[in-house]
């Protein structure tokens, strides 16, 4: 029998991290209903959305359970018929899992566009249904979670850790990113703007896809070391180097012509101005690291039309693509981006150490 309450970190209003607005509550397990998962918590990764959130940048529902980068082990399952995951894999008890987005496959964005990542009707674990309603255990940030049916889930194959699958939230936006551009040439020069996991995950995709050569961006120092460490070509330091001096530094490694492609992976409106003027002649640019509205940037449109630059952006992503990315994190071991592991009663910590970039990936082990 599993228990029939658990401890939650329960966002009851929106405010920044400094001012803690955790707390530790204890809340009903409900019944499941037929299809229904129950799972105990495994892992579940702190995010720069989470952060986005509590500073009123991602307009999300309270009170709130959040956590959207999720494992668990299947605690029990409702019914007696056979559940199966999105690949067509029967779930059992004890499997270890983990769940998307759910989109809902019949409104426009989803059929005539045939974009998943962009259905108007998706339902989002985390933060996007209220932990006020039923089945109130809504996020990862808690001891259990209770998958509702129908629910997009996730076998984890017995090859992948699961601090490696917390990161797949990253990963899968940039599959998506790198199929928007199109993905790259063989000996393409890439250029990332941002050494957060969004970032780190550019970059090992872009080497992983034939990039010749991998310029990282970012702070602080020892992010970039990390980045280097696992097979960035040259890094900048933001923290060392002025915007002139960077983009003057990329030119330099490009033979004066600018790079073949530029991930912005920064979420920062100003990289876009200073990336930009990174890209080469019909080279292309890729916004990825803006999922909250972080506000507006002055831009020179005749730089663009100038060099004829491609620009696309790329928002979540469907199932597919964390499917895909799968087949990285099986090659290329990105536990080492997981900094931190914080229990949940600090999850308060967790996250004022995701603001002030001390953890490059911090996971919440309940």
């Amino acid at each position: 029998m599993h228990p029939q309450m658990a401890k939650v970190a329960m966002v009851r209003e929106i405010r920044p991290p400094q001012t803690r607005p955790f707390t530790i509550e204890e809340v009903a397990i409900p019944p499941l209903t037929d299809g229904a998962v129950l799972g105990r918590m495994v892992a579940a990764g702190v995010c720069g959305t989470d952060v986005h959130i509590l500073h009123g940048k991602v307009k999300i529902k309270t009170p709130a359970i959040l956590g959207h980068e999720n494992v668990c082990r299947v605690e029990a399952i409702g019914g007696d018929k056979p559940l199966f995951d999105i690949t067509g894999k029967q779930i059992h008890v004890g499997d270890l899992i983990t769940w998307l987005p759910k989109s809902c496959m019949a409104c426009y964005n989803c059929t005539i566009l045939g974009d998943q990542s962009k259905c108007e009707r998706r339902i989002g674990y985390g933060g996007w249904l209220p932990a006020d309603k039923h089945p109130y255990l809504v996020g990862g940030f808690a001891e259990y979670v209770w998958l509702l049916p129908g629910s997009d889930i996730v076998v984890i194959p017995p090859d992948i850790s699961p601090d490696a699958v917390v990161l797949g939230d990253a990963l899968r936006v940039m599959v998506h990113g790198l199929e928007n551009i199109g993905g790259l040439e063989y000996g393409d020069t890439v250029v990332v703007q941002g050494c957060g996991a969004v970032g780190m995950m550019g970059f090992l995709l872009a080497r992983d896809a034939g990039a010749g050569k991998v310029i990282v961006i970012g702070a602080p120092e020892a992010r970039l070391a990390l980045a280097r460490d696992m097979g960035a070509d040259e890094t900048i330091d933001i923290t060392k180097m002025p915007v002139a001096d960077r983009v003057a530094r990329v030119m330099e490694l490009t033979n004066n012509r600018g790079a073949d492609v530029v991930f912005e992976c920064a979420g920062v409106p100003a990289a876009v101005a200073e990336g930009l003027e990174m890209v080469r002649i019909n080279g292309r640019y890729l916004i990825a690291g803006h999922y909250g509205d972080a506000g507006s940037v002055p831009l020179n449109p005749h730089l663009i039309n100038r060099k004829q630059i491609t620009i696309k952006g790329a928002w979540s992503a469907a199932n597919k693509h964390f499917l895909r990315g799968l087949n990285l994190l099986r090659k290329i071991k990105v536990d080492k981006l997981v900094t931190h592991h914080y229990p949940l009663d600090e999850i308060n910590e967790a996250v004022m150490a995701t603001e002030r970039q001390e953890a490059l990936k911090a996971v919440i082990v309940p």
